[in-house]
């Protein structure tokens, strides 16, 4: 029998593991206000026998089981011990128990925000998400007081809307890079561009299919603009490939969109990409017909909206996937490759087609963002052929 969203509370403490906490939520439809990082609220309520308390990341793993910072408590123990063990590890907690925790805690970031979703809809929905099997190793307890945890951690705010977004109405080119650090992120905004846009994550074998770079390309442009409020939008690309053997084109689209949005509201800041966008290739043998397309597709935005309804997915093709698998019938956000970009214009046109990617750019870029723009689309961006943050759009 599993708790209503109302009795599972999510407790951080760290900034970092708080946003895990929120994003957790969104998947599990808990409400974010049974989101905490007080270690005095989250101590209340693992004491009663009706909350199940999720312990996402080491910090508050071992402040619930050890607690070695001697944070004050509603029950005045000193350093080194709590009244609290931890609910077995390995499966998933549907039941809640007087003094006994969930340990949402990994041995990375990662898997601790995997281990937060996983556990978190579990205990509301009796099953994993879909497309999300078993759990990643869970941390054992320390006796050690981490570095940077706090009792009360604030300063952290989730908006339920993606904002500032600007408006665009016209067509607007902006600059396609790496973006291998924040600061490149800030020089493309100083050098006037619109809009930006990186490949966050490369296709996998197996399931999830993607899997975040590791220069972290999208977390840099989120510190961009929570540090600058800056108004130019973002486009974030994820490789996604086609479903190994057994699985179906569907299966592995939701499985692909589920953690990319996982990923994505675990950024820091409160500004996320305008678009989440498909880009269908990579492992494994590709769709061959257009309902295959058209399947995988839907499933990579029924994924994403299963973490995330502020989220918007799109996907991105070249112009001969656009015409083979009907992709003008998709009423979804749609992005078209185009190269070159000199003397070159779209051969495809549809009502869903919302900016092209084009390549490559050279320096000066007057003439080739000119060029593009004259394509039609709103989102459009340029690539250099170092795909780095070369020079200025004029």
């Amino acid at each position: 029998m599993t708790v209503r969203p109302e009795q599972v509370l999510l407790y951080a403490a760290t900034q970092g593991d708080l946003v895990k906490c929120y994003a957790a939520a969104d998947v599990a439809g808990i409400p974010y206000s049974q989101c905490t990082g007080d270690f005095q609220t989250a101590w209340a309520k693992c004491a009663d026998a009706s909350t199940i308390v999720v312990a996402v990341g080491g910090a508050v793993l071992y402040a619930l089981y050890y607690n070695p910072c001697g944070w004050s408590n509603p029950a005045a123990m000193p350093a080194g011990h709590t009244p609290f063990t931890v609910e077995p590890s390995g499966m998933g907690v549907q039941a809640a128990r007087a003094n006994a925790f969930v340990n949402a805690a990994g041995y990375t970031a990662l898997d601790s925000l995997t281990l937060a979703v996983m556990l978190s809809y579990y205990a509301v929905h009796g099953a994993f998400p879909r497309g999300y099997t078993s759990l990643p190793a869970q941390e054992v307890p320390q006796r050690v007081c981490v570095t940077g945890s706090s009792s009360h951690v604030v300063g952290v705010s989730v908006s339920q809307g993606v904002d500032p977004s600007p408006t665009v109405s016209s067509p607007s080119v902006g600059l396609y890079a790496a973006f291998a650090t924040e600061q490149e992120v800030l020089q493309a905004f100083q050098q006037g561009w619109p809009g930006v846009a990186t490949t966050a994550g490369l296709g996998t074998e197996t399931a999830p299919y993607t899997h975040v770079i590791a220069s972290q390309p999208d977390v840099n442009i989120a510190r961009a603009f929570a540090a600058t409020n800056h108004a130019s939008w973002w486009l974030s690309f994820w490789t996604v490939s086609w479903p190994e053997t057994g699985t179906t084109f569907y299966e592995a689209g939701y499985t692909a969109g589920a953690y990319a949005a996982s990923q994505i509201e675990a950024y820091p800041g409160s500004r996320r990409p305008d678009f989440v966008i498909l880009d269908p290739e990579g492992y494994n043998n590709p769709a061959s017909t257009a309902a295959e397309c058209q399947s995988f597709i839907q499933g990579f935005v029924a994924g994403v909206k299963s973490v995330s309804a502020r989220l918007q997915p799109a996907f991105y093709v070249n112009q001969w996937q656009y015409v083979t698998y009907d992709l003008q019938s998709v009423d979804l956000p749609c992005f078209i490759a185009i190269a070159p970009i000199a003397g070159n214009r779209p051969m495809v046109n549809g009502a869903n087609i919302r900016g092209y990617v084009a390549y490559y750019a050279g320096c000066p870029a007057a003439s080739y963002v000119s060029q593009v723009k004259t394509w039609g689309g709103l989102y459009n961006t340029v690539q250099f052929r170092d795909s780095g943050v070369d020079c200025p759009p004029a």
